[in-house]
């Protein structure tokens, strides 16, 4: 019977006993060998996925969450203002959470209770004669209204045109918050704004 020549890593039944590849030709232990080769598939798959994003410079996209989009909050509520639905309003689109900023008072009532607290306390010497809104002005979280009203103190009998700003936030197709804006007096009597 002739012998089979060895070829470098030896005959062909010892490269199958030893592994394959040159690393264990040359003698590497089977260990260290599947070490390697694990740490080279774990790379593999570890290795970070290509971002559709290419930096953190990129924009990400902004949502309001479930529910009416701010603009469908914004259209109805501007709708049911004008139709004089006011009440309605807060029962139909107001969060149990809202909050209620008067932005020249520098004061918010937090929770429906309050507002309405709040609400309550207004009317009991205001009246509304007239008022209109415009809008909505829609963003990606919320949308703002301008409203203007004719408005009578009740103790005195004074009436006057007040115009502001309404900066509403949605979240999952609720008003979490509000805030109104009222015109700068300074800006009104067409002075100068002053730092």
């Amino acid at each position: 019977m002739a012998k089979k020549k060895a070829g470098r890593g030896g005959s062909r039944k010892s490269t199958k006993k030893m592994g394959r590849g040159p690393a264990r030709a040359r003698g590497a232990p089977k260990k260290a060998l599947n070490k390697a080769r694990g740490k080279a598939r774990g790379a593999e798959r570890g290795a970070p996925k290509k971002s559709k994003r290419a930096s953190g410079l990129d924009p990400v996209p902004v949502k309001s969450g479930r529910g009416p989009t701010p603009a469908e909050v914004g259209a109805d509520l501007v709708g049911m203002f004008n139709r004089g639905q006011l009440g309605e309003i807060e029962e139909k689109w107001w969060s149990r959470d809202v909050v209620s900023c008067e932005g020249s008072a520098g004061m918010e009532w937090r929770g429906i209770k309050a507002v309405h607290a709040k609400n309550a306390w207004w009317t009991q010497d205001h009246a509304i004669r007239g008022a209109s809104a415009e809008g909505p002005y829609v963003g990606a979280t919320g949308f703002s209204v301008k409203f203007r009203l004719e408005v009578e103190t009740k103790s005195t009998g004074a009436v006057e045109t007040m115009e502001e700003v309404g900066v509403y936030t949605v979240r999952d197709g609720k008003i979490i918050r509000e805030e109104f804006m009222g015109l700068c007096p300074a800006a009104a009597a067409g002075a100068p704004a002053t730092a």
